[in-house]
């Protein structure tokens, strides 16, 4: 395992937690764009664990309460297919769980201040991330 303080290499991959109302399943691209802007409790960047610094990509559910990790599937994002976007990945360590990370250009303010130059980076990261998605465990996605 990496160790989470190390900058972010081309060759990992982190998850973000993709909360049921943001999947249509049956579809061709089952994440919706809507999953990958930054919510209230985001404002410098997106979330995402990076995957090398956990033993199993569901370790990040546990940043969320018991109750609610069943309703959250999880999308894999190869970290060079960020750097294509034009994003970056850098580490912000939490206590929850190891390999924290925030994508700060998906920042509140950034997407705020140019919300339409961003729309076509969250299209392109749905379809990254529906590429290889963990359904959620309750099966009611």
């Amino acid at each position: 395992m990496k160790d989470e303080a190390e900058p972010v290499s081309p060759d990992e991959r982190v998850v973000r937690l993709i909360w049921r109302e943001f999947l249509r399943p049956g579809e061709i691209v089952p994440i919706q764009p809507v999953a990958f802007k930054p919510r209230a409790n985001e404002p410098e960047g997106i979330s995402v664990f990076r995957l090398e610094c956990m033993k199993d990509p569901t370790e990040a559910l546990a940043v969320m309460v018991p109750a609610k990790r069943g309703g959250y599937a999880i999308a894999v994002l190869a970290v060079a297919e960020l750097l294509a976007l034009g994003l970056s990945v850098k580490p912000a360590k939490i206590d929850e769980v190891p390999g924290h990370a925030l994508i700060p250009e998906l920042s509140i303010a950034a997407v705020q201040a140019t919300d339409a130059n961003w729309k076509a980076v969250r299209i392109a990261l749905a379809q990254l991330g529906s590429k290889n998605l963990i359904p959620p465990a309750d099966g009611n996605s």
